[in-house]
């Protein structure tokens, strides 16, 4: 199965529009092929999961975007980080690994997210309109 791409997201597979969009659109085209998908629909918002620090991998796939350039298309808002950003120190939470989730954290807010930390962020203000294609996922 061949996946048809508008105009647009040929330059961001291609290169056209930057280092960052094309390892992003590689990954989403690789993933449409997985599911055989024939084409993408444009979408007005999405959610980033995986936004939790669970390892250096995570981390540095935030950090390669964002160094990369990466900025977000549509309004994003950014799941759950895993780390209490003002009162870490008052659980058992290593200093190293609060070191690493706050730079994933910094990594995904410096590409343009909203960083409304909740896996529910339908009950934000950003919650979607009636009709809008989303890009959210649990």
């Amino acid at each position: 199965m061949t996946l048809t791409l508008s105009d647009a997201d040929r330059a961001m597979l291609t290169g056209a529009r930057g280092p960052a969009a094309r390892m992003a659109m590689s990954i989403v085209a690789r993933m449409a092929d997985v599911f055989g998908a024939r084409e993408l629909m444009d979408i007005s918002a999405a959610h980033i999961d995986s936004t939790i620090y669970i390892g250096e991998a995570g981390m540095e796939f935030a950090e390669r975007l964002a160094s990369a350039g990466a900025r977000v298309a549509v309004p994003a808002t950014l799941n759950v980080s895993g780390l209490d950003e003002h009162h870490w120190q008052e659980w058992a939470v290593p200093a190293e690994w609060a070191r690493n989730a706050q730079r994933q954290m910094v990594a995904y807010q410096s590409m343009g997210a909203v960083p409304t930390w909740t896996c529910a962020p339908y009950q934000t203000e950003l919650k979607p309109r009636w009709g809008q294609q989303i890009c959210w996922g649990e």
